[in-house]
């Protein structure tokens, strides 16, 4: 079963994502469940699980946890009862929550978690080699179209030295073609939330690269490659 374990919708900050657009487009992809993993919230969960009822892929819930020292795509058998992260931690405006401290909470409520996007200097506070030294985890983002290839290579590695497994994930959130780039290919069929944690942490999956990763620029190569393209027609323009 194909399931892309990292995907962002209208109920995360910053994303307009409809949801049912984005099941239409996994469905387009081949994929056979979605799971929603909004910012620092499942907050809106029901909304969200309504949909399944009428949704040919599965759809499942979660949450990416924003620390300060990375941050953790986390699922729970009944994503209704878990309670909220800033009812447990505050307001993680003036400083972020304590990564430590929240994943052995987590852990502790049950939910299966798994390190995102871990080597990505690119996302807020990454975990880096810190994510070497958890316990906690069921398994590492190891392929996300969104971060560059060596940050999904070190975090392979650091699958490989924690010996837990890797899963894929589109991390979409700007757009619908960030769709059906990685996912996650599960042992067995998965039809409940139960069943989808109790899968994460037996560790039956493995990351799928999905088609060809896409050109990720540099900060400052949009504009020179803009700057080039003027440059050209201008040149074009005089020749004729």
């Amino acid at each position: 079963m194909l399931i892309d374990l990292h995907v962002h919708s209208h109920l995360s900050r910053g994303c307009n994502l409809d949801p049912k657009a984005v099941l239409a487009r996994a469905e387009s992809h081949g994929l056979d469940g979605v799971a929603f993993t909004e910012s620092n919230t499942q907050d809106g969960c029901d909304e969200l699980l309504d949909l399944a009822a009428k949704s040919k892929v599965k759809v499942f819930v979660g949450l990416e946890l924003a620390t300060d020292r990375g941050q953790y795509l986390c699922f729970f058998n009944d994503p209704l009862k878990a309670p909220e992260p800033v009812q447990m931690w505050g307001s993680n405006r003036e400083k972020p929550w304590n990564a430590e401290e929240c994943l052995q909470k987590l852990k502790g409520l049950g939910a299966a978690i798994v390190a995102a996007r871990p080597f990505d200097r690119e996302a807020g506070n990454p975990a880096m080699d810190y994510v070497r030294t958890l316990k906690v985890l069921s398994g590492v983002e190891v392929y996300n179209p969104k971060v560059r290839a060596g940050a999904n290579e070190l975090a392979l590695e650091a699958a490989a030295a924690l010996k837990v497994p890797g899963i894929g994930g589109s991390d979409a959130r700007d757009s619908l073609d960030e769709l059906g780039y990685a996912a996650t290919l599960f042992k067995r069929p998965i039809a409940t939330q139960a069943e989808l944690v109790k899968a994460i942490v037996s560790g039956e999956m493995w990351p799928v690269q999905m088609g060809e990763l896409p050109r990720l620029q540099r900060p400052g190569e949009a504009k020179t490659a803009e700057a080039k393209a003027k440059k050209k027609n201008r040149r074009a323009r005089w020749r004729h």
